[in-house]
């Protein structure tokens, strides 16, 4: 059990980093805008949620592909995962009380970014059981992230103006449901939700994001698994 929370110290360094970074952001976000606003502004702090959430999401996608993980131990990947994520909510919980939110409110945001790190771990792990450099690993994955978290979210806004689409709602019903495959759209949404914004779609995007991702995080380890047998054959 001990072997499972155990974490290297390079994986520490990129937690410290991780938990640093989102400190200074929350300190500067308190101190150098909601503070200094008279009285109690619901909307400062709810915005000041959704920012948050969606950076910790940004950098958490930075930061995982560079995180050490042993070749097909899926569980103490699990953990590790478990452990980067969870590093954060001290902090989220600071904003939620300050600004009165609902703590119920990061559970779906929480898992949306558990399973961005699955697939990152499975598609990272994936290429290494392949024995790919790690400069070609590192840069797949890359690319992976540009074109369905960056790409995405551009054509969309491209694509509703070519469209004539009239969105009024991130969880627009008119916006094609191949856009939700995008996590980071997904969360946005989801946010938007929370923090009072309409929804015409209901947990269609949620369910459509966490389908497609989970078939696909099982079928990387699958193959992974598959080829690991062969070479140790």
């Amino acid at each position: 059990m001990l072997n499972l929370l155990y974490i290297n110290r390079k994986n520490k360094g990129f937690i410290l980093s991780y938990v640093l970074i989102l400190s200074a952001l929350l300190l500067g976000y308190l101190f150098m805008i909601a503070m200094r606003v008279d009285g109690y502004e619901p909307e400062i702090f709810e915005k000041g949620y959704m920012y948050f959430m969606i950076l910790s999401f940004v950098l958490a996608t930075m930061i995982l592909p560079l995180w050490e993980i042993k070749e097909n131990d899926y569980l103490k990947g699990f953990i590790d995962l478990l452990i980067f994520t969870f590093s954060a909510i001290p902090l989220i919980f600071i904003l939620l009380m300050v600004g009165q939110i609902s703590k119920g409110n990061i559970l779906l945001p929480i898992l949306i970014q558990i399973l961005w790190g699955i697939i990152i771990f499975s598609m990272k792990n994936m290429l290494k059981s392949i024995k790919l450099h790690r400069t070609i690993r590192a840069f797949l994955l890359v690319i992976c992230n540009f074109f369905v978290l960056i790409f995405s979210t551009i054509y969309l806004f491209y694509y509703s103006q070519y469209a004539n689409l009239v969105i009024t709602t991130i969880f627009d019903k008119d916006i094609p449901n191949i856009f939700f495959l995008n996590p980071l759209l997904s969360l946005t949404g989801i946010l938007y939700e929370q923090m009072g914004g309409s929804n015409q779609m209901g947990n269609k995007p949620f369910i459509i994001c966490f389908v497609f991702w989970g078939i696909i995080s099982s079928v990387m380890i699958y193959l992974s698994s598959k080829i690991a047998k062969y070479q140790g054959v």
